[in-house]
């Protein structure tokens, strides 16, 4: 049996990924000289609390049903929805009124290429590109908020890790210590996706085209 002494680096942590986690989404990525097609993903959650060398007195780091639940209501948010980056340096974004009186949102990309949304149908998110990366920013903040960060480091909880999975295989894990604060706007600060960006001009290289890209037979529908 693992040692409870001070010294010792035993510690504790849960990790929780259901069928259940996962919303559909469309989107594309765009950034400055390049963007993808429009299309869509089945993205999955999983959810890792990393904890001190003591669990709770009711025997949890926490309560699966908290996570499941707070992760399950962050997918249900954005299911069947397109992901609208605001903060686009790529895509001019206008939110407007069409003849019907209905609230539309137009994306207008570098390229010239031209989107128009029903409002209703678009997730408008503080985020940039709407990567994996980003997404898992984005949603690691949202479950924080319904899990009751203050609540959670009373628990001796100091981390969690939120991996977002476009595809079988191709995930993105975003890892972040846990503010001791309930405060909405705090919190969305901490995970702030433009403090984790770059500057500079360092830019991926511009995908193939599906038709010349091996990897992309399978995926390109997924």
């Amino acid at each position: 049996m693992a040692s409870t002494t001070p010294g010792h680096r035993t510690t504790f942590e849960v990790n929780v990924s259901k069928e259940t986690f996962k919303f559909n989404a469309a989107h594309f990525v765009a950034f400055p000289g390049f963007r993808e097609r429009l299309h869509g993903h089945n993205y999955k959650l999983s959810v890792r609390l990393l904890g001190s060398r003591q669990i709770g007195q009711d025997g949890y780091v926490l309560d699966f049903g908290d996570v499941k639940k707070a992760t399950k209501d962050v997918c249900k948010s954005l299911n069947e929805y397109f992901i609208c980056p605001i903060y686009s340096n790529a895509i001019d974004i206008t939110e407007c009124r069409n003849e019907a009186g209905s609230e539309t949102v137009k994306l207008v990309c570098q390229d010239g290429a031209e989107f128009v949304f029903p409002k209703s149908d678009c997730a408008m998110l503080p985020i940039v590109h709407s990567t994996a990366e980003e997404l898992a920013i984005f949603l690691w903040g949202e479950i924080l908020l319904k899990l009751d960060a203050t609540y959670l480091i009373k628990r001796g909880i100091h981390t969690m890790e939120v991996t977002c999975a476009e595809a079988i295989g191709q995930e993105a894990v975003f890892r972040y210590e846990i503010p001791d604060t309930n405060c909405e706007e705090d919190i969305r600060k901490v995970c702030n996706v433009r403090n984790f960006i770059m500057s500079g001009d360092l830019l991926a290289k511009p995908c193939l085209p599906v038709s010349e890209c091996p990897n992309c037979k399978i995926e390109k529908y997924k």
